[in-house]
């Protein structure tokens, strides 16, 4: 009675082996047929995307030769212009969502989307200033229409390494230059309005040149000439300073060299307001 009991259980479980390899091996076929379904169905994207390319290929081929196109091809033309420019568009606005939120740019389509003005608000220390627009023709190769931005920003240098390439590497490069040229002319403009003992020798329109004269006493005619460099025209900072002095002892002296660091490490008018607390100048 046992033995037939232990052979019916070995049956039995054989019998699940067998069911549930059965199961597995379905299981398995399945998966192939899938992947198979799926090679195909890339195999058939990948041809027509081939093709599309080639077919791209020649019609940019007689455009840039000239040559006259087949009324098909105008059609293909036209639908290559539109997808270009629709796909300019979703760039563009997806740079805006992030840039409006920390005040870099603003974007606003025009001539029915086949141009777009992009507006530059400058800002220094949380203060708004100066806005300057640009509006970029998106037809074919982006191109700058018209502009208001200040000659002296290599703006054509700036277009010919990366608008064509890159339209977030130009807006953003672009941005920072306005930015730190606004905030150089901003910290010269609060010199004159905070610290009215310091003259302003020279300065140039992209303020990246800065010379001006610091008063020691005010009972004497003692003074420092005070030069500043900035070589790098995307920041508010300086990358030289440069102390002058008919009293060579004075402009070697240890207050001088902290008051040269921090005119390199803070804005100018903040380092000179620090530098009248104590005592450098007047």
């Amino acid at each position: 009675m046992d033995i037939v009991r232990k052979q019916g259980v070995f049956d039995h479980l054989l019998m699940l082996e067998k069911a549930g390899t059965a199961g597995q091996e379905k299981q398995k076929q399945d998966h192939v047929k899938e992947l198979h379904a799926a090679i195909l169905t890339l195999r058939a994207k990948r041809e027509r995307i081939f093709a599309e390319t080639a077919a791209l290929k020649d019609l940019k081929d007689k455009l840039d030769q000239g040559l006259p196109l087949e009324e098909e091809e105008t059609d293909d033309f036209m639908q290559l212009e539109q997808f270009l420019l629709k796909s300019r568009l979703m760039q563009l606005k997806d740079l805006q969502t992030v840039y409006h939120l920390i005040g870099g740019y603003n974007l606003i389509e025009s001539k029915q989307g086949k141009s777009v003005c992009v507006s530059f608000r400058t800002a220094f220390e949380g203060v708004y200033l100066e806005t300057y627009n640009l509006e970029m023709d998106l037809r074919r190769t982006v191109q700058i229409s018209r502009h208001n931005i200040p000659p002296c920003v290599p703006l054509e240098r700036l277009a010919k390494e990366h608008l064509q390439a890159d339209f977030k590497a130009f807006l953003e490069i672009l941005s920072l230059h306005l930015n730190a040229l606004a905030g150089r002319k901003q910290q010269v403009l609060l010199i004159k309005e905070l610290i009215g003992t310091v003259e302003i020798i020279e300065r140039n329109q992209l303020c990246n040149f800065l010379v001006f004269m610091c008063k020691i006493q005010e009972e004497t005619e003692a003074a420092v000439l005070c030069t500043l460099e900035y070589g790098d025209l995307t920041q508010c900072l300086p990358t030289r300073v440069t102390i002058e002095s008919e009293n060579k002892t004075l402009a070697e002296s240890p207050q001088w060299k902290k008051n040269q660091v921090l005119l390199m490490e803070s804005p100018v008018h903040s380092a000179l307001l620090t530098m009248r607390k104590v005592g450098s100048i007047v």
